[in-house]
Order: structure tokens, then sequence, then C-alpha cells
């Protein structure tokens, strides 16, 4: 996302002589934390510093990943009229434009997805599967819609395991159990990552195989299913994957990330110790209250480095950012021109500061 307001900042076709700012909270992963982050951006800040170039208003929201999340930021800033685009919330339930008016996205709806699933199942003749969903409305939602079409062909689903990142244990193992009592040798598993892992270390920790899994979006091209240990339980997954596509310059722009450059950058000084593995001295910064001993030389680079973060020939999701950031700059470049960008005039037939979210 930094990347792409970067980007836009320096285009001189797109938004010219006006700069994008941006602000990042975290949700991690939690409906309860997004909604109070989605009500700290919707308001104005208290405290504004009258000298500030930038109007405090904010034009758009991008969030989220989950589906859950998403409909508590939807839901909360609809009434507002802020504009929110997702990423990689599929849940179909999005698509109600009575209770989500400004809500938006870059991904396709499982609406689609559920029926693809169901014509793969089809394809292959499984007339007896099993299923297991996430306890949150990307999950249910997705289960829900799939067994519609599968009962249409004539398939039928023996069970529906139900699991969540934060389940107990006994719960997991409940869906373990369920897993082996079953004959069933095919399963679709509707579950985000995160929720859907601590299900896979069991498995393999049981040593179940034989088993042909079936993944949504949200898994199938994670790299952890691909690790050598899990991939003795779900090596041939076969599920849809979201469109692949490359961001030409965001390499460079990755590897070219130091906290000597500009050390107030957003989130550059942690980001530079985890990668590097060691704490940049920097001016102003006390010793004292710092968690990591090691120091740097300031010959460290990220030009060579390995590390998978790096790896930008499988963007995926990261290229729905980029495409939630351009969509929402083409909207205001068209409500300040009065024209789509590229086009002529370039003289403003809107102030700026007059821009109201439900406009954009």
């Amino acid at each position: 996302m930094i990347f792409a307001i970067e980007e836009i900042n320096k285009d001189p076709a797109l938004l010219p002589n006006i700069s994008l700012g941006y602000r990042i909270l975290n949700s991690c992963a939690s409906p309860t934390n997004v909604l109070r982050a989605a009500l700290t951006l919707a308001s104005r800040p208290e405290e504004t510093e009258f000298n500030s170039p930038c109007p405090p208003a904010m034009s758009a929201l991008i969030a989220e990943s989950g589906s859950s999340q998403s409909l508590a930021v939807a839901g909360t800033l609809g009434p507002f009229q802020v504009p929110v685009v997702s990423y990689f919330s599929t849940c179909a339930c999005l698509s109600d434009r009575t209770k989500y008016p400004t809500f938006f996205r870059t991904i396709p709806s499982d609406y689609f997805q559920a029926k693809a699933l169901a014509a793969l199942v089809k394809h292959f003749g499984w007339q007896w599967i099993g299923a297991i969903q996430s306890d949150n409305d990307y999950g249910r939602n997705g289960i829900l819609s799939f067994t519609e079409e599968v009962k249409k062909l004539g398939v039928c689903v023996a069970f529906v395991g139900t699991i969540l990142r934060t389940y107990a244990m006994d719960k997991i193992l409940d869906v373990v159990e369920m897993i082996k009592r079953s004959t069933v040798k095919v399963i679709l598993a509707f579950v985000p990552e995160g929720d859907f892992y601590p299900l896979m270390k069991e498995v393999l920790k049981q040593n179940i195989t034989g088993i042909q899994w079936i993944g949504s979006e949200a898994w199938i091209t994670a790299a952890r299913p691909s690790t050598p240990e899990i991939y003795q339980a779900f090596g041939g997954a076969l599920g849809f994957v979201v469109q692949k596509m490359a961001i030409p310059k965001l390499k460079p722009f990755l590897t070219n990330i130091s906290p000597y450059t500009d050390p107030s950058a957003a989130f550059a000084k942690d980001f530079w110790e985890i990668m590097v593995g060691c704490r940049p001295v920097l001016p102003g910064v006390h010793r004292n209250t710092e968690k990591m001993d090691k120091i740097c030389t300031g010959n460290e680079t990220l030009m060579n480095s390995q590390h998978a973060f790096f790896d930008v020939t499988q963007l995926r999701v990261t290229y729905n950012v980029y495409k939630a950031v351009y969509a929402i700059a083409h909207a205001l470049h068209q409500l300040i021109f009065c024209t789509p960008a590229g086009e002529k005039p370039m003289r403003p037939c809107l102030n700026v500061s007059q821009i109201q979210p439900k406009e954009v």
C-alpha cells in the first residue's frame, strides 16, 4: 500500500500537485479490534495542527482481509458513507447493497468460488465428501453456498466440522475424530490459513493421510502447507487461486527500505530488526529501552536477502491491495479534475478540502 501511494505521488498524470497520505492501524484479524480501528480512523483527530498541510478527514479505507472484519467495518462506516475497499474479503454476504452501500472489493465474491468448487467435485465424480468451515462469516457462508450447489449435483456432504484459531484444543480434536471416524476420502476446507493451521498440525501429528483436500482461495496458495512437514498430509490439495500479477519496481522498493535513509519512516526500524537481525543505532533512540542486544555495524543491506518477503513472483492478494489504492486515487482524480487521469483539462474544478467521503 505504501509503495502504491508513493508511486501515485510521483506520477505527474495522476493527482498532479496533490499528495496522498495514509494512516495504518492493525486489527490483528479481530472484528473487535477492527471496529475500534475503523471508528478511530473515521473520527476527526481532536488535536489538529493549524499548519498541518493535510485535511484531517479520511477519503476512503482499504480494509480488510477477513470477511468478518470487513462486515464490522462496512456495517459501522456505511451510515457515515465512507467507502471501504477490501482486497481479500470474499463472503457473498458483503454484496448486499442495502446493508453495505459503501463496500467495494478487488476480489470476486465467494458466490463464484462455491460454484467452481462444486463443479470441481462433480468433474472428478466425487459423491461422498466432508467439509470443514471456520466459525466466522467467511467459513459459514462459504460452506452454505457450496452445499447448496453440490446438492443440485447429487453430491452428499457427510459432515461439517467447525474450527477457529482461538478454539481450545479439545474442539480441534473433536474435528480430527470426526475425520477419522468417517469413510470420506475427500474434504473441502473453507477456512482462512490462520484458522486451519492448528487442525493441520493435529492431522499431521496423528498421521492422517490418504485424504484428497480441496482448499478455498484463503489457504490454497499459502506457503505454510507447502513446507516439507505439512506436505506429507496436504500435498496435492486442489483449489482455485486468486489471479497472479507482477508489480514493476516493487522489489527494489522493498530491498531499499532502510532506517538510516529515513528514521521516521513507518515500520522501517522494526522491519530492519526482523530482517537483518540487529538494532540500528539511530539519533534520538535510547539504548536501554531496546529489546535487541545486537547492534548493527551500518554496513548491512537487504539487496541480496533470500527472505521469502522479497519474493515478488507470487503477488496475488498483494496485487489486490495495489489495485485498491489505485481505484481510490482514480476516484479522487475524477472528483478533483472532473475528468479521468491522463485526459485534459488538468485545472482543478473542485477543491480537495471540499471532498466528502460519499463522493469518493
